[in-house]
Parts: C-alpha cells; sequence; structure tokens
C-alpha cells in the first residue's frame, strides 16, 4: 500500500480540534494517490492513509499534518466498490468510489493480467467503472484521495414512534434539500426486538469544520415533535466518522444479511408515510436508509452507471440481519415488500450498483446502467468474456450476451417466481418451503440465484 507525494511534513506537528476551528488549513496538494490491494478493507487503507499525512499550512502559516482519504462508502465496506459505485461520505463532493478510481490490475477470464485505464483498454476502462466485477478480478487499485483535515459530524437520535416519525423525517428532508455539496446526511429508521427500541437516527457528516456544518445541524434540532436522545454531532477525524454507520446498524456475527436498495427521484411526503408505517411492522434487526444523494456524482459524465441513478435525490436501502436459528422469510419479505410496493414506484431505474443484491430481477440490473449502457456493456463483455466465464457476480451472461434467466416469453424473479406470480401479489422472496424443524429446503429445481438454474448439477 502506498500514498504518493514528494512533499516533506513534520509528523511532530500532530492538530488537534481546537486548532482545526482556529487555524484553517491550506492543504498541500488538491488530491493525492494512493495504491492498494484488492483485499485490503476500506477500514485499513483509511488506516493507513491516516498515518502516512501530507503537509498543510495553518492560517498563521505554521506546518501541520493533512490526512488524506479515498472516497469509499463507511465502513466495514470492502474495496470492491471502487468497481460497483461506492456512495460515501465524500460522495457529494467529490463523486462515487469509482470516479475517483485512477486504474485496476485484473486478471481477466482468459487468464491474462491487465492494467486497466483510460489509456490501456479504454472500453474496459469505462465498462469496470460500476460493473467491474463482472469482467474480471481485480488484484489492485489506484485512486485518488483528498485531503479531509477534519469534519463536523456525528448522529442525532429520537425514539421511532409511528405517529411522528413522518413528520420528523419530512422536517429532515426540508432542512437539507437544498444543502451544499460539502454535506452528507442520511436518516435511518432502525428496529429493535418486538418493536421495542426502535430509534430515528439522523446521520450528518460536513466536510470541514463546525462553523459550516452546524446551520444544518441546528435547523434539525429545531423538530419540535418530541425530545431528542442524544446529539454528538461534532468535530472529528473522518477516519472516526467513517466508522459511524457499522455501529448503527450494530452488526454482529453468525448473523445472515440481506439488502436491497433502490435510487429515488425524490422523498415525497407519500413514501415517507407509508414508509413508517411499514417499518413499524418490521423484525428486530432491520434498518431503512434515506440518503441524501446527487451532487458531485452527476459531474462524472463517461461512466455505465446510468445518469439517471446518478442524478436522483436519495438512496433508498434495506439493511436486514438476523441470527442464523431465526426464519429467513420474514426478514427478507419485509425489506421485498417495500421495496416493491412503495420505493419501486417513484424509482430512477434502480439502486446505484454496490447497493445491488444478488437475488435482482434483471430489469432492475439494466436499469442501473440504462438501456443504452447495458447495450454497450453486452458488446465489452462479449469481447473480453465471450464464454460468459465471470459468473459470479451481479450479471452474468450467456454466450449470445443475454442476462441468464431471461426465458423466451417471461422474465423470471432470481428465486424462480414468474413475473406474473409477482403481479398477482405473491411475494417476491418465494422462499422454499420449512422443513418439520423450520429450516428452509433448497428449491433444487430453480435455486436461489437467477444464475443457479444453469450451475446445479
Amino acid at each position: 500500500m502506498s500514498a504518493s507525494s514528494s512533499s516533506y511534513v513534520d509528523h511532530s506537528m500532530r492538530p488537534t480540534s481546537a486548532s482545526y476551528a482556529t487555524h484553517p488549513i491550506d492543504p498541500a496538494h488538491p488530491f493525492v494517490y494512493v495504491t492498494f490491494g484488492a483485499g485490503a478493507s476500506q477500514k485499513e487503507v483509511d488506516a493507513y492513509t491516516t498515518e502516512h499525512p501530507f503537509p498543510g499550512t495553518t492560517a498563521v502559516g505554521g506546518k501541520i499534518d493533512v490526512p488524506y482519504y479515498v472516497p469509499f462508502a463507511a465502513h466495514p465496506v470492502g474495496s470492491a466498490v471502487m468497481l460497483l459505485g461506492g456512495f460515501g461520505f465524500q460522495t457529494r463532493l467529490r463523486g462515487l468510489s469509482v470516479d475517483a478510481l485512477v486504474e485496476v490490475e485484473m486478471v481477466l477470464a482468459d487468464g491474462s493480467i491487465v492494467v486497466v485505464n483510460e489509456r490501456e483498454h479504454p472500453d474496459l476502462w469505462w465498462a469496470v467503472r460500476g460493473a467491474g466485477t463482472a469482467f474480471g478480478i481485480a488484484t489492485r487499485y489506484k485512486a485518488k484521495a483528498y485531503p479531509i483535515p477534519v469534519v463536523y459530524a456525528g448522529n442525532i437520535i429520537y425514539e421511532f414512534n409511528r405517529a411522528t416519525a413522518p413528520s420528523l423525517i419530512k422536517h429532515f428532508r426540508d432542512c437539507i434539500k437544498a444543502a451544499p455539496r460539502e454535506l452528507y446526511a442520511n436518516v435511518i429508521l432502525t428496529a429493535g426486538p418486538r418493536a421495542n427500541g426502535a430509534l430515528v437516527v439522523i446521520q450528518i457528516c460536513w466536510l470541514g469544520t463546525k462553523e459550516g456544518g452546524a446551520p444544518f445541524v441546528n435547523a434539525i434540532l429545531s423538530w419540535s415533535g418530541a425530545t431528542c436522545l442524544l446529539n454528538e454531532v461534532n468535530e472529528k477525524t473522518f477516519k472516526n466518522q467513517q466508522d459511524s454507520v457499522a455501529k448503527v446498524l450494530k452488526a454482529g456475527t453468525n448473523r445472515k444479511w440481506f439488502l436491497r436498495g433502490d435510487v429515488v427521484t425524490s422523498l415525497t411526503d407519500e413514501l415517507i408515510h407509508q414508509s413508517v408505517n411499514k417499518f413499524a411492522d418490521t423484525p428486530d434487526g432491520c434498518a431503512w436508509l434515506f440518503e441524501l444523494g446527487a451532487g458531485a456524482q452527476t459531474d462524472f459524465k463517461d461512466s455505465c452507471i446510468s445518469p439517471a441513478v446518478r442524478a436522483g435525490n436519495f438512496n433508498v436501502v434495506a439493511f436486514h440481519q438476523w441470527k442464523l436459528e431465526d426464519l429467513d422469510a420474514r426478514c427478507v419479505d419485509s425489506a421485498e415488500e417495500w421495496m416493491r410496493d412503495f420505493v419501486n414506484k417513484v424509482s430512477a431505474g434502480g439502486p446505484v450498483p454496490s447497493f445491488s443484491e444478488r437475488k435482482e430481477l434483471v430489469t432492475r440490473t439494466i436499469g442501473m446502467y440504462g438501456e443504452e449502457n447495458w447495450q454497450r456493456l453486452i458488446e465489452v463483455k462479449r469481447k473480453y468474456d465471450p464464454k460468459g466465464e465471470i459468473r459470479h457476480c451481479f450479471w452474468p451472461l450467456d454466450e449470445e450476451g443475454r442476462p441468464l434467466g431471461l426465458f423466451d416469453d417471461e422474465e423470471p424473479l432470481v428465486d424462480g417466481v414468474a413475473e406474473a406470480e409477482l403481479k398477482k401479489g405473491k411475494p417476491s422472496s418465494a422462499l422454499p418451503k420449512q422443513d418439520s424443524k423450520g429450516k428452509g429446503k433448497e428449491d433444487k429445481r430453480h435455486g436461489n440465484h437467477f444464475m443457479d438454474k444453469f450451475l446445479l448439477p
């Protein structure tokens, strides 16, 4: 792992929050390059760049260390977001993770190792920034990292109340709808056991000092519908903020996970009320995210990700986790039904690819890129992987360039439920029937992935 710059800095001068607030910092570089292996986690990369800062100048002319960070998603996501989108605290100011990518070393389907960038394999370069996992196996990344001396960030927490939560979410939306690109903001509904202990968590991350972010926090706190349980927004390091989402999601070991996401054109009053009513009945371990979108990601045109998805006002994502011994159906169906019955009706076409789940409708997969980009992706796939060797990804193809699982007369859902059955109101998860011990049986006819029917013996 390495960070590139020839500048010297005295590492004995470690900045404090107070020095940030009173001595504005002028970084020496607008960005630096960071090279890291594909097996490195975001947390490891962030730790490295934190410990290898570059020089900056205080308002009084002193030297001070400034850490630089790759625009990752929040921890604990892996580095594959460099190929699939990657929406995080820097996105609204600097674009998606794929927009910071400078080059990638990959193993292709024929076993060859190539370096892909805007000069070498330019057609593949266009494709890997958003659909990279369908074209090869990444072994090394080179990406831009940007200076972040300090952030004004943290959580504002309220108790979830079915009667007042819609008012709070609408208030949050109206407070941040015209925010500058330096502001990242989301609201998370997180369920407690048996409908007890559910919370509304508002996360704020202003890429700068308190002076710039405080007006938005104060506006949110002006809501008078209930007492705020906790306001821990303050100046901190960006590395510290990167851990915040994982803490809210309360991830644990020995758990199953299910994710379903979308990008919506607007967070309407109707969607807010529908979501709150639906969320009130979700099981423990479920969290629903409404994340302010658009911003700088719309500036990047030469990308396979749909412009409509980039321009969507909010990412809407269900993060569901449950204990291994619990029944899957309720945890999966509650997310599927929310998306199908309410969110998809205002969809911009599909989610940012890094928010896709392996059980996706082919139409949603195509929607992440748009029809024109999808056709171009098919041509690139035919060139670099004509036999469809790279299959264990969100988008496997057959030898004719058609998505696997696309039948002649109907589009199946990924778990074997036909589109016609979905229209009749059948839940899209359609999990196999349980045995006498309450455990799900694998459906050998269809499998649990839309490519499994081609892989099962």
